[in-house]
Order: C-alpha cells, then sequence, then structure tokens
C-alpha cells in the first residue's frame, strides 16, 4: 500500500511542471491501541507553514516542500508529541515517514482531555468494515452516544435488519428471533440469565461498558454454527488514554407513569432489588410460612434515575505496560401501563375482556473490570470480568370477563399478579494474543460464567365479584397460587486460533490478505432448573377484601379448615409433596476449523471456510406434565448428538478502493433450546407454555450479495440482498388443548429473502473562525429493510403434539416486511463548549406476534413508529450535560386479531409513555 501511496503521489507531481519541490508522506500508528491507525493527528514540516493531518488510515501527505533536511513533527491531544530529525527532502522525489504515538501522563497533566480510541469512532468501524472480507457491521461508543443508546438492545435496533418485538426479551435480526441468534462477548459465547431464553438479555450490557458492538449477518468459520441470523459481540471497554476518571448522574420521569399516585410495588425486594429469600419456604404444608404480604405497596413517586463511574490507568512496566479500567453503575426505571387484554374465537365472540393495570419497576446494578498487559509487538493478555444485577418487580392488576374462572358475566373475575425476577450474571474472560513471529500468530482465550436466574414468590390472586362483593374461587388451586423457581447455569467455553500469513516478504503489496487459519472451540453448558408451586385449595367461595388479602390468606385460615396448601405432588400427607420438580440440561459442542483467505487477482480475495461441531445435548426432566427419570419414564429424554459439517465462502471484489461487491455462503443449524425440550408447564395470566422433547434441530442455508461505496471517509451507500431456507424450522405455536396452551413443533420448511439499502452521509462539514479551530456538522443515517418471508404450515409427524393450522402457508413470526431506521445528527464545535443534537426515527411493519391455528387468524402486533431527540453539552473539558426525550410520538402498542368475518379485533394495547431525562457529568 506504501508504494503505491508512493508512486501515486510521485505520478500527481510528474503530472505538474518539474519544480524544487518534494512531498512529505506516510502512516502514524497509535500505541495505545496496539499500533492501529491513529487518525486527526497533526503534521507539521518546522520552520515552514507547511502541515496537514492524517485521515481515517493514519496516513498524511504534505506537497510543494522545498528541497532541503526538516524535522517532522506529529502532535495529537493527550498524546507524547513526536519529532522526526533529518528528513531530506529532494525535488519531484517523495520522502516515505511512519511514526507511532503514545500517551504520556505529563501531556495528560496539560490537557486534561479524553482520547478516543479509534475503534470507538464511526469512520474507524467504517474503515474497518471496508478493509474486511466478510460481510460486517458494527456500531461503536460514537455512535451509541450520539443516538442516545443506553444499552446493547436498544444499540443493535439501530443497525440494518434488527427490530425488537414487544414482549421479547431479545432481538430479530432479518425476522428471525432469539433461537435462531447468537451473543458473544468479546468473541466467546455467553450464557443465559433466562429460562425462556437462548441468549443473555442484552439490555443488561450499558452503554457505558461497550466499546463496540459487532453484528455479523454472515456466518464465518469462527462462530459457532447454531446460528441463522445473527452473532451479536459485545466487544467491552477499555481505558484510552493514559488515565481518565468520569462520574455521571441522571434522572427522569415517563410521562404516563410520573402521575400515578398509587403506583404500586411487590413487599419483599427493596429499591435495590435485594431483600427477597429465593429459597423454597415451606417444609410442611400445614403450615403458612411465607415471608411477604400479599398485599403490595404503594408509593406517589416515581423519578428514574442512574449513576456511572468509570475510570482507569495506564502504568509503563519497562517497555511494557499494563492497562486497568473500572466501570460500576446503577440504574432503576418505573413503568406503568393501563390498558386491556382479550381473547377471541374465529368470529369475534371474547373468552377473555380484562382491563389491566401493570407497575413494573426494575434496578440494576453492574461492576466491570479491564485489565490487559501489553507487552512486545501487539502482544498482549487480558483479563475481563463483569457482574450484574438485573431485577424486575411487576404488580399487575386484571378484572372483567375471563371464561377460564367464570364464563358468567354477572360474575366478574379479578386477577392479581405480582411478580418478581431477580438475574445475577458473572462472566470471567481470559484473552491473550502473541506474535509468535512474522509469519504466525495466536488468538486463544477462555471464559467461564455463571448465570442465575429466580422467580422467587410469584403471587397470584383470583377473585369472584359476586353481588358487589370479592370471594376466592373454587375447583382450581392453581388460580390462588404462590411459585418458587432457581435457575443455576455454568457455562464454560475456550477458543484457540494459529494464523499464518502467506505474504513473502517481496511482496508488491503488503495490504494483501493471503493467509491460513486454524482453530478450535470448546462450550459446555449446564442447567438445573427447579422450581415448585404452592396452591391454595378452598372448598367454597370465601368473601374476601382485595385490598386486605392477608386478612384471609394466613395460618389462622389453614387452622380453621378454610383452606388447604397443595402442590402439584399432593396434599400434605403425601411425602413427596415438598419436592421441588426440575429438568437439567447439558450441552457439549467440540468444533475444530479451518478456513484460508487468498487474494487471487489485484481486486480479489476469496475466503472459504469448513467447521464441524460435534454437538451432545442432553435435557432430563421431572415435571408436573411427564418425567424422563421415573421408573418406568413417562416421557423421552431430548437427546441430541450430531455432527454438523458447515462449509462457508466470502467473496470481496474491488472495482476500487471504495467500490466494494460481496458474495457470501454458508451452512448452519439452529438447536433447539433447553427450555423449549423440557415439559415444563410455566403459567401466565394470559396463556401457559410447555416444551417438546421430541422437538429437533433445522439446517438453514444462507446466500448473502452486497455492494458498498465509500464516496469519502466517514461515508457510506451500500444495498445487500439476501436469502435463507430453513429445513425444518422451530415454531412458537399454539397447539390444540382446552387452555390453547403454548409449545415448540416443527413445520416442514422456511425461506426468507429480502433487500437492506444503508446511507450515511455528511450534509455539510464546515471549519470555522479565522484558525479553523471550530466547525459545524450535520450528519443524516438511513437504512431501510425489506423482508418476505414465508413457511409451510404442516403437522409434522416427528412429534406427538397435533396441530389444526387455519392456513397453509404464512409468514414467520416476528418478521416484518418493512424496517425504517434513520438519524439527523447536528454539532457545533468550540472551542470552550461542544453541542451535539440528534432525532433518531424508527419504524417496523406489522408483524405476527403468533401463527393461527383451528381457524383462529394470526395474533398481529401493529406496525408503529418511535422518535427520540438527544441532546448532548460539552462545557470545556470536564464538564458534561445531557438531555433528552425518547418515544416523544408515544403510540399505542397494540396486538390485534381478524375475525371469520374481516373484523380487526384489539387484543392488546397500552401506551408506554415519553421518557424525559437530564443528566451532569464530569471528566477528572
Amino acid at each position: 500500500m506504501r508504494k503505491l501511496f508512493t508512486i501515486a503521489a510521485l505520478l500527481c507531481l510528474g503530472a505538474v511542471f518539474a519544480q524544487e519541490t518534494g512531498t512529505i508522506a506516510g502512516k502514524l500508528l497509535d500505541k495505545e491501541s496496539n499500533n492501529q491507525p491513529l487518525p486527526f493527528a497533526n503534521v507539521v514540516v518546522q520552520g515552514t507553514s507547511k502541515g496537514s493531518s492524517t485521515d481515517f488510515d493514519g496516513l498524511f501527505e504534505i506537497t510543494d516542500i522545498p528541497a532541503g533536511t526538516y524535522t517532522i513533527e506529529f502532535s495529537f491531544t493527550g498524546y507524547q508529541t513526536v519529532e522526526i530529525p533529518n528528513v531530506v527532502v529532494e525535488a519531484d522525489k517523495v520522502a516515505v515517514v511512519d511514526a507511532t504515538m503514545g500517551a504520556t501522563a505529563a501531556a495528560l497533566e496539560e490537557v486534561v482531555i479524553k482520547v478516543i480510541t479509534s475503534r470507538e469512532r464511526e469512520e474507524a468501524l467504517l474503515i474497518e468494515q471496508k478493509n474486511a472480507v466478510e460481510i460486517k457491521q458494527a456500531i461503536g461508543a460514537q455512535e451509541l452516544a450520539r443516538k442516545g443508546v443506553s444499552d446493547a438492545e436498544a444499540a443493535v435496533t439501530k443497525i440494518t435488519g434488527v427490530t425488537k418485538q414487544q414482549g421479547e426479551k431479545n432481538v430479530f435480526v432479518r425476522g428471525l428471533g432469539d433461537r435462531y441468534n447468537s451473543t458473544s462477548l468479546n468473541g466467546l459465547p455467553l450464557p443465559s440469565d433466562n429460562p425462556t431464553y437462548k441468549n443473555i438479555t442484552l439490555d443488561l450490557f450499558s452503554s457505558d461498558i461497550i466499546k463496540t458492538i459487532g453484528v455479523s449477518k454472515v456466518f464465518s468459520s469462527r462462530l459457532y454454527g447454531d446460528v441463522a441470523g445473527a452473532n451479536i459481540d459485545i466487544e467491552s471497554k477499555e481505558i484510552v488514554g493514559k488515565e481518565e476518571f468520569k462520574v455521571s448522574i441522571s434522572t427522569g420521569i415517563n410521562t404516563e407513569t410520573v402521575g400515578e399516585d398509587n403506583f404500586l410495588v411487590a413487599d419483599g425486594a427493596n429499591g435495590f432489588g435485594t431483600g427477597l429469600d429465593k429459597d423454597f419456604p415451606l417444609t410442611d404444608l400445614t403450615q403458612y410460612n411465607f415471608e411477604n404480604s400479599l398485599d403490595p405497596d404503594a408509593q406517589s413517586s416515581q423519578f428514574n434515575s442512574s449513576i456511572a463511574i468509570s475510570g482507569g490507568k495506564k502504568f509503563d512496566i519497562g517497555e511494557n505496560r499494563l492497562s486497568v479500567f473500572l466501570v460500576g453503575g446503577f440504574d432503576n426505571s418505573y413503568q406503568f401501563k393501563d390498558g386491556f387484554s382479550k381473547q377471541i374465537n374465529a368470529t369475534g365472540g371474547f373468552s377473555r375482556n380484562l382491563d389491566v393495570q401493570q407497575y413494573e419497576y426494575n434496578v440494576s446494578q453492574k461492576l466491570m473490570g479491564n485489565f490487559k498487559y501489553s507487552f512486545g509487538n501487539g502482544n498482549y493478555l487480558a483479563l475481563n470480568t463483569i457482574y450484574i444485577h438485573d431485577n424486575t418487580q411487576s404488580v399487575s392488576d386484571y378484572f372483567g370477563q375471563q371464561d377460564s374462572v367464570s364464563d358468567d358475566a354477572e360474575r366478574p373475575t379479578f386477577i392479581r399478579r405480582q411478580q418478581t425476577n431477580n438475574n445475577n450474571v458473572f462472566i470471567n474472560q481470559l484473552l491473550g494474543y502473541f506474535n509468535i513471529n512474522d509469519k504466525l500468530t495466536l488468538d486463544f482465550g477462555g471464559s467461564y460464567s455463571n448465570a442465575q436466574s429466580d422467580e422467587p414468590d410469584r403471587r397470584q390472586n383470583t377473585f369472584l365479584r359476586i353481588d358487589g362483593e370479592f370471594r376466592t374461587t373454587t375447583g382450581s388451586a392453581g388460580l390462588n397460587h404462590r411459585f418458587f423457581s432457581q435457575l443455576d447455569e455454568d457455562d464454560i467455553a475456550g477458543k484457540a486460533i494459529i494464523t499464518y500469513d502467506l505474504n513473502t516478504s517481496d511482496s508488491d503489496d503488503t495490504q494483501k490478505i493471503n493467509n491460513i487459519e486454524l482453530g478450535v472451540n470448546y462450550r459446555n453448558t449446564e442447567r438445573q432448573f427447579d422450581f415448585i408451586q404452592y396452591s391454595t385449595n378452598f372448598n367454597s367461595q370465601i368473601l374476601v377484601d382485595r385490598n386486605n388479602i392477608d386478612a384471609l390468606f394466613n395460618q389462622q385460615s389453614i387452622d380453621d379448615g378454610t383452606f388447604s396448601l397443595v402442590t402439584d405432588r399432593g396434599r400434605a400427607d403425601n411425602p413427596n409433596a415438598l419436592t421441588p420438580f426440575f429438568y437439567s440440561a447439558d450441552r457439549t459442542i467440540i468444533s475444530p476449523f479451518g478456513s484460508t483467505t487468498l487474494s487471487l487477482v489485484d481486486n480479489l480475495t476469496v475466503s472459504l471456510g469448513l467447521r464441524l461441531d460435534n454437538v451432545e445435548q442432553t435435557v432430563d426432566y421431572d415435571t408436573e406434565l411427564i418425567s424422563s427419570v421415573s421408573n418406568p419414564p413417562s416421557g423421552p429424554t431430548g437427546v441430541i448428538e450430531e455432527n454438523y459439517i458447515l462449509p462457508s465462502m466470502s467473496l470481496k471484489y474491488n472495482f476500487s478502493e471504495n467500490s466494494i461487491l460481496r458474495l457470501a455462503g454458508s451452512k448452519t443449524y439452529t438447536l433447539p433450546q433447553f427450555i423449549e425440550v423440557a415439559p415444563f408447564l410455566y403459567e401466565d395470566v394470559n396463556f401457559s407454555r410447555f416444551g417438546n422433547p421430541l422437538l429437533q434441530a433445522s439446517d438453514d442455508y444462507n446466500v448473502d450479495l452486497k455492494y458498498e461505496w465509500y464516496p469519502k471517509s466517514g461515508e457510506i451507500i451500500a444495498i445487500t440482498g439476501f436469502f435463507k431456507y430453513i429445513d425444518f424450522p422451530i415454531n412458537t405455536i399454539e397447539v390444540n388443548s382446552a387452555g390453547n396452551d403454548i409449545s415448540f413443533v416443527n413445520t416442514p420448511e422456511a425461506t426468507a429473502f429480502g433487500a437492506e439499502l444503508e446511507i450515511r452521509k455528511d450534509i455539510f462539514n464546515n471549519d470555522i473562525g479565522e484558525d479553523a479551530n471550530g466547525n459545524n456538522k450535520l450528519t443524516a443515517g438511513l437504512n431501510i429493510s425489506y423482508l418476505n418471508t414465508n413457511q409451510t404450515l404442516e403437522d409434522v409427524d416427528t412429534d406427538e403434539l397435533t396441530v389444526r393450522y387455519t392456513n397453509d402457508e404464512d409468514e414467520l413470526s416476528g418478521a416484518s416486511d418493512l424496517l425504517i431506521n434513520a438519524d439527523i445528527t447536528y454539532n457545533i464545535n468550540r472551542p470552550k463548549y461542544d453541542l451535539l443534537s440528534s432525532l433518531v426515527f424508527n419504524y417496523f411493519s406489522d408483524r405476527i406476534f403468533t401463527i393461527g391455528v383451528a381457524g383462529r387468524e394470526n395474533i398481529v402486533e401493529t406496525g408503529i413508529p418511535t422518535l427520540d431527540f438527544i441532546n448532548k453539552l460539552k462545557l470545556g473539558e470536564h464538564f458534561g450535560i445531557s438531555l433528552s426525550a425518547k418515544n416523544l410520538l408515544n403510540p399505542d402498542f397494540k396486538l390485534t386479531q381478524d375475525t371469520t368475518a374481516g373484523e380487526t379485533i384489539d387484543l392488546t394495547t397500552y401506551k408506554k409513555g415519553v421518557n424525559i431525562s437530564a443528566g451532569i457529568s464530569y471528566e477528572f
């Protein structure tokens, strides 16, 4: 690349007339980011008025320098100034000068300012995307701040083809939901924090611990093969300059919540989400030994708040360096939803018509430590450790018609459900990278993670209003219950990758990629999930005060024979009545893989990969439905033993340096997840869900074609076409049962194809002031995704569930035909202040929530637009102010369903409210 740069410069000079001047050109590297290019640095020829700055690739060029000998000075805020003496400039020739810069404590004491590493910048990530052979996209810390993104989940929804479905914890990529995606941290897999999901909840990762998030929608041999949508890789944040310390505090309100004077909070857990005992409380069903009240607390002040503290330092140890970066934070938020929940039959008759008021409080704490020891030429060892605690407390009141309780319209139903989900995630990673020699590198790492997800003391009470008074229900003890569950999951993973550079020392272009890569992955995941439900059996309808439920549910009522406690194993006289149900799961994946990347001709690069995933997965269970461990077993063990051979190919053709065509193809697979296999019955007010031990894995085939054009640094116009074929896809479906339960089944086949458009453009970027020491910049971004999905709906004979689909074929659930993300940002940069204002817009079109069965049509989530307004003001070098208003349009969130007569019925509707927040920060 340097030789091409030199030749181009010489040709340009030769095109002019001969003169007694020359050129200085070269590349500047950043010691603080393992010798990556350092953009925006100043380059000055001392003793002259000549100078320049490095571009996004770290390159610079200074022309028309009179022949002579000079000293070249490189400077960058927060970095040690570098001087290169005795640079000889000859007429009509180019002097090539390369240099490396690093930060120093002295420099930072003079100018206390945060220096952002190149990989956090939007422009640098675009350069990385342009230079990569594979198709990839990423969002960095700079873009997260500009768009007011608070966590990893919100971040990835700004990327083309990625969206979030209401009621689901994680994202959909190109219409494919949680089971089709995978999540990793620094290239190593992460465990799930929730028994319902495959992937860890992305909103647990707040933006202040994120350096970048990469979304790989194209499979490569480095990835585990259990992915058809995308792998989402979070890169944890590191210290940037020599040392830093920052404190941020914010507070805010939700417009739907702040005025609620009687906001209900479940008794037990405190404001930090702690204090609720997760252990199963009863040793005797004749003793009412529950610690927490059935009557929720009330409060009248709901202010969201957060505080984050981060800081670190780099220590020079001889020629080597130790970097330490620590982050701690606290967040809480309130949400009130006032709406309704309905269920209809095919003709539109109601079997449920409930008014709903839901009160939700979420609180989380996080701690992260990043320790990195750099030595030699780009070698390092890094230890990352993250602890995340997330607690959600909700109280939901339902009132109205619920036929499963009473089909008498004169006897409406009241249901109160109090639920706490408490999650703890502990992640430990050791990462390393060694340059063994000029040709050979080793990339390795290992991780141990533990996830604990508890649902301690879920309380649900169901009463009937009869003649103006509330009474308990009879006939089903589970209508009044307390539920306890514990999930403990250990995840061990490792990787080792050796790369051999095939370029020769006399290669005419060192920028060409020619290498062979060999590696191996190992992952073992063990999950233990235990649960028990204590139900209340009334022999008659007893008068109850719904505002003082504890007056009835107590030890005195047991002693008087008013009710008895039972479990799904039996009554107090059953010796096994208090034995918890469970499912236990074990999955081991061993994966050798290899790839080669070859620059075949000047403009063509091809990467070919092959991966072998040896998968062994076993799920044993003993639940209220069936058991795989009873003697004899009443249900089959969920076992998968497969060897998956997974080829992948990426082709990159450069029409020019900034005009690129890419083609990719691969085969992957989709495993049924633990909870999808375990026949554990989870009961909600609106549904019940159980697993299917006969569920089978899917095979996935993927093709992508993408064209990218980079008009100038920081800008891109790209269009992508893609196609996916899924053999035996897994669906969430409503099965034929008395309660219309939800389970998981295979369908014969599915396809997905579509197109994505991405545009990022600087509308203007004007320097101002006599010394050009300020600028005004307006930037716009737009990405649009069109998706067409189709699947054959037939009841396959590989399981024992009977499903009668309403339609013969349909779209995939969760897939929107149209996704739009747009943003416009105005930045005013001055020596004494920096103001950034952004409008961020998102829209998704209607999408299937659940597929229609038994003559009923699909339940559809209606498309909605959202609009956020973000403002950030930096005053001087230390002080920052932020003000944001999110969800400004405050649309109705709706689920709808059509009747056989063509009428559209709203099943669920509520508003989320506008979130308004203000914050301050100080950098020391």
